[in-house]
């Protein structure tokens, strides 16, 4: 009986993964000489450490340069308002005025002078300097103060004249903030009150423009509280400043108008 030998196994061949050189089943390529094992090894880690590629995540949206700039001059105004507030709130020091020991006694003998010409019916012209003026001025508002009917706002009033001019501070309450005053400006009577007309001023240590002015004197002089003090009797016919001197004129009322007004009593 006649057995057949085995026959020899085939060869496998495999291909080099660097060189691609296809060669026998090995542990080693014959070209490049690599190693399979430690190829195949490396080769896994890099793979492994591979990351998906996400999908972009979308920009934030810029805010626009609109909203950017409306945003600052809405700060910038908040600042505005409170210098403005502060600037108000400082007063200005009181300006300094004209003094004078003698001052009420001329100014005593001068009022009855003009008492006289009044009852009397003669035009008359008072004169008052700087200092006769402020002190005039200041027992005029002490007068007012202290009286329940009459009671003012105003707290201080001190005035300069300057040629055809006058320069007025004041000091006064409102809303319960002393607030300090300064007017450049001419005085003049309208319709039976005393009436300034101002060209420069300033509220605290802020200065007005002159748009300003007409509304800070109209507050002041308009108030329920100060209208009082700036009507004048209705014999004076005109109240205005020459040579820095204030000049007062009263009405002149001839003899049959005295004589033709009815008694009014005893």
């Amino acid at each position: 009986m006649r057995f057949q030998s085995p026959s020899p196994q085939e060869s496998t061949t495999v291909t080099c993964p660097k060189c691609a050189f296809e060669q026998e089943e090995g542990t080693e390529c014959l070209r490049c000489g690599i190693i399979f094992a430690k190829f195949k090894a490396a080769e896994q880690p890099a793979e492994s450490t591979k990351v998906p590629r996400s999908a972009p995540h979308p920009q934030p949206v810029r805010r626009g340069v609109w909203s950017r700039l409306f945003r600052i001059l809405s700060w910038l105004s908040v600042l505005f308002t409170i210098g403005v507030l502060l600037a108000i709130l400082r007063p200005t020091p009181p300006l300094e005025i004209q003094t004078d020991p003698q001052a009420g006694e001329r100014i005593a003998g001068k009022m009855a002078q003009l008492e006289m010409a009044i009852a009397t019916g003669r035009s008359h012209s008072l004169s008052l300097n700087e200092a006769e003026l402020n002190h005039w001025v200041r027992e005029s508002l002490t007068m007012a103060s202290t009286s329940q009917e009459a009671r003012s706002a105003l707290k201080d009033v001190r005035l300069n004249l300057m040629s055809s001019q006058v320069r007025a501070y004041a000091l006064f309450m409102l809303y319960g903030k002393e607030i300090s005053l300064r007017l450049d400006g001419t005085v003049e009577t309208r319709d039976g009150f005393l009436r300034f007309n101002p060209t420069a001023g300033q509220v605290g240590s802020l200065p007005l423009p002159s748009i300003a002015h007409n509304v800070v004197v109209q507050k002041l002089f308009e108030s329920p509280q100060n209208r009082a003090m700036f009507q004048l009797p209705p014999e004076i016919e005109s109240i205005g400043i020459q040579n820095n001197t204030l000049m007062i004129v009263t009405r002149s009322i001839g003899l049959e108008s005295i004589f033709s007004q009815p008694e009014l009593g005893p």
